[in-house]
């Protein structure tokens, strides 16, 4: 963690916070959230998830002491989001994710209580960036939105007057998952015709990678669209199309206001939403595209952290 942007023992500012996490299969995200959102000593380590099934409740304990120590009374909770499905009442893993492979179904709100001794709450790490941008970042104000998180796959948050829908047991919001594929590579989640593959950053680096392109990664693919190259922009036509038809099944589905747009391929900028925002409206009836906004996410890397730690303040609250 950046240690130099902390601020510990000594710190003048006597209000109260939450510890907010964000865990991913090689970094873990942390900070301490103020009741209005506002982050405090963000930054971030290794996850340690490829150790062991300890290591990351390891490198999660090291976080929160660094984030709490001299102000242990001050703290109104810790919240988590991971990777997988998450069930909404026990805080467990439900089943395993490739993400955490040291993982299967696990006791996790249960473990890191344990650990911490403190309050602690759990959810999927993109129902958690969900929150953050439907209460505070770009899709503030509406009453229904969808948020995406695309980078090495695709996770997705549904936010309904300001509460996460979870699903009989935390699996809702999966469409990267859905089934509209076009018979292109298989998807580790065993889902026929999954459209994954396709339709995310580790789908396009696959696709560089066959084609030669050194580094194998979407960024690569975007840059070569960029110079003219009929091939890379093939790819990138291929993965709005199938990206917007995902949406345009949930947008059928939950009717949103907003669908926000994240994650490191967002990145990307106007290269990859003005092409989804036209396959958005292919697969969208004229009756929900009626005012619907397709927008980019507007907290960064820090989303998950704010989700986490608004998450732990709804526990206190509670």
């Amino acid at each position: 963690m950046a240690r130099a942007t902390l601020r510990l023992v000594g710190d003048p500012h006597p209000e109260s916070f939450t510890v907010g996490l964000d865990l991913g299969g090689t970094d873990l995200k942390a900070g301490r959230v103020l009741p209005d959102g506002r982050v405090e000593a963000f930054g971030k380590r290794p996850s340690r998830a490829a150790e062991s099934a300890e290591g990351p409740l390891e490198g999660i304990a090291e976080a929160v002491e660094e984030l709490t120590r001299g102000r242990r009374a001050q703290v109104a909770g810790v919240g988590l989001g991971s990777p997988g499905v998450i069930h909404p009442h026990s805080g467990a893993l439900v089943g395993g994710t490739p993400h955490l492979h040291h993982w299967g179904a696990f006791p996790l709100r249960e473990r890191l209580a344990e650990r911490l001794g403190l309050p602690v709450v759990v959810d999927n790490d993109a129902n958690l960036a969900a929150l953050a941008e439907h209460r505070l970042g770009a899709a503030r104000g509406a009453a229904v939105s969808i948020t995406l998180t695309i980078g090495t796959g695709i996770g997705a948050g549904i936010v309904v007057d300001g509460r996460v829908i979870h699903g009989a047991w935390g699996g809702a919001g999966e469409i990267g998952h859905l089934p509209l594929g076009r018979g292109g590579a298989s998807c580790r989640c065993g889902v026929a015709d999954c459209v994954e593959p396709e339709a995310s950053g580790s789908g396009l680096g696959a696709q560089a990678r066959d084609l030669g392109w050194v580094p194998a990664e979407a960024r690569t693919v975007f840059a070569a669209a960029a110079a003219g190259d009929p091939r890379a922009r093939s790819l990138l036509e291929t993965m709005a199309d199938r990206l917007g038809a995902a949406i345009g099944a949930a947008v059928s589905l939950i009717n949103p206001e907003v669908v926000v747009v994240g994650g490191g391929v967002a990145q990307a900028g106007e290269a990859l939403m003005e092409p989804l925002r036209e396959a958005v409206a292919r697969y969208t009836l004229a009756t929900h595209r009626e005012g619907l906004r397709v927008v980019t996410a507007s907290l960064g890397e820090s989303a998950g952290v704010v989700g986490a730690g608004l998450l732990a303040w709804d526990g206190a609250a509670s």
